[in-house]
């Protein structure tokens, strides 16, 4: 009895036909270092108006009044649901029109956007996002 092996190019076209659909996964997920200065944060504070507490990173949408009186509208991402339940977090954690002020690390392109390190309610009570950061040295 022969035993007959494929074709390597074979092997290897198959592998990458297998492997294929995974890609777009792989290219979603984003460093941290890309797009947030790592090495400073700030404070903002304003108004919830949405919260998604989904995979790949829980979402914030929130209001914040500026000097003039104008509202700009910030993001900011945090932990996938599963670390943020570990950490106090629930669906239910922010609604639209709590008071809040996000500590966090902002946008290296300067855009209203931050990965939240926590986020201090009115009343005084805090949940940790991205592990706690040193005081915040630019309010915003």
């Amino acid at each position: 009895m022969r035993l007959v092996l494929p074709n390597p190019r074979s092997c290897r076209l198959m592998a990458a036909l297998l492997l294929a659909p995974l890609v777009p996964d792989v290219m979603a997920h984003h460093s941290f270092a890309v797009h947030f200065v790592d090495d400073r944060v700030i404070d903002v504070s304003g108004a919830v108006t949405a919260f998604r507490f989904a995979n790949p990173h829980g979402m914030l949408a929130f209001d914040v009044r500026k000097e003039d009186g104008s509202v700009e509208h910030w993001r900011a991402e945090t932990n996938s649901p599963n670390v943020l339940r570990r950490r106090g977090w629930s669906k239910d954690s922010l609604k639209a029109g709590d008071s809040i002020t996000v500590t966090g690390f902002p946008s290296r392109d300067g855009t209203p956007y931050l990965r939240i390190s926590r986020v201090k309610f009115a009343d005084g009570h805090e949940l940790v996002g991205q592990g706690l950061a040193a005081p915040a040295d630019d309010k915003e």
